[in-house]
């Protein structure tokens, strides 16, 4: 059952296509995403964004790794309210540390991804909605 598509944009970041069952679950939940392949094309696509986006990311990716990509995003003067999802497999609490220091958002299993989008979407919703 599809719900109501929710505003706002998702943009996966990765050196490959995200599996079709993360793919289905995300529509599932009415979200649209954007796969691009490289930091420089989502800083592009964030860059034209015109309503909060939720960027989600692998630990490596084609032309940097998570943490370029947090300082790509920190350096763009937008108006927009970002969120940085890092998507891995396994995590240890190092990554933990070192991402949260880095303005990642949440670190998660790609199984988890499409709830925790939804949430974070309302979120920035209701904290738009309340300035």
């Amino acid at each position: 059952m599809q719900t109501d598509r929710q505003a706002g944009t998702v943009i996966f970041v990765s050196n490959r296509s995200p599996k079709a069952t993360v793919l289905q679950d995300i529509e599932a939940h009415g979200l649209v995403m954007q796969w691009v392949h490289s930091i420089r094309a989502a800083v592009d696509l964030l860059n034209s964004a015109h309503e909060k986006t939720v960027i989600v990311t692998e630990l490596a990716l084609a032309d940097g790794n998570w943490r370029d990509l947090v300082e790509r995003v920190n350096c763009i003067d937008i108006n927009l309210s970002t969120s940085i999802l890092l998507v891995t497999s396994s995590s240890t609490a190092e990554l933990w540390w070192d991402a949260l220091e880095c303005g990642i958002d949440d670190i998660l299993p790609a199984s988890l991804l499409a709830s925790r989008l939804c949430q974070l979407l309302q979120e920035n919703s209701f904290d738009e909605r309340n300035q």
